[in-house]
């Protein structure tokens, strides 16, 4: 073996090491590049709760006035209360509006259908709007990944972001028959069997991580 290859063999492993070293954790394996904002929070408006996705809901402030529901969320929840149930045919709307422009796209709207969300076995779905002008469903059985129904799907009806971030669309979901049809602005933007997601249960919002959002126009 060559001086050359000795030292090759040996300073380049160890070069190799200490660069790996100043490298951040999260970054060596994956990471995030957009960690849940501190927010300091926990109190919420009487009868609500939330199920983080992750930490507590002390990093997360939520309060109502006025008719109007404000977010301020370190990372993403589902929130609900004991009373806003339904089954059968029914309709639940509101108006969401995100008040800053997130550092990528980042989504929020109505869950319909939920169970047991303080517990090991949450059923619930879940129909979104993003600032880029799309809407997704999905749903969510468990503490596994989400289970996607109508992927991201741009739609002329949903108003994107503007330039001052701010972005304001009244999302609505119908359930009659056997059918769910979701809106945005008063259009229809798809409909599903219901047999497609969860509609009998708890409704409520989802928002997601380090968004600031205000929610009125409640009808349900």
């Amino acid at each position: 073996m060559t001086q050359f290859h000795r030292f090759y063999k040996v300073a380049v492993p160890a070069l190799l090491c200490a660069l790996a070293a100043t490298i951040p954790a999260t970054a060596q394996k994956g990471g995030d590049n957009d960690p849940d904002r501190d927010v300091k929070g926990g109190q919420f408006p009487a009868g609500w709760s939330v199920r983080p996705d992750r930490g507590t809901s002390d990093q997360i402030k939520f309060g109502a006035a006025d008719g109007v529901y404000h977010f301020e969320m370190g990372p993403a929840g589902t929130f609900y209360r004991s009373d806003w149930t339904k089954s059968g045919d029914y309709k639940f709307s509101a108006r969401l509006t995100q008040k800053a422009a997130p550092s990528h796209p980042i989504s929020y709207g109505l869950m319909i259908g939920g169970s047991d969300l303080a517990g090991p076995k949450q059923t619930y779905s879940y129909f979104l709007v993003r600032n880029q002008g799309e809407y997704f469903i999905a749903n969510r059985e468990g503490d596994g990944r989400p289970s996607t129904v109508v992927g991201w799907t741009a739609n002329p009806v949903i108003v994107k972001q503007g330039s001052d971030g701010r972005q304001t669309n009244t999302l609505g979901i119908q359930v009659e028959g056997d059918n769910v049809i979701f809106s945005v602005n008063g259009k229809e933007v798809t409909r599903l069997p219901k047999s497609k997601v969860h509609a009998d249960g708890l409704n409520g919002f989802r928002i997601g991580h380090n968004l600031d959002v205000d929610v009125d126009q409640v009808s349900r």
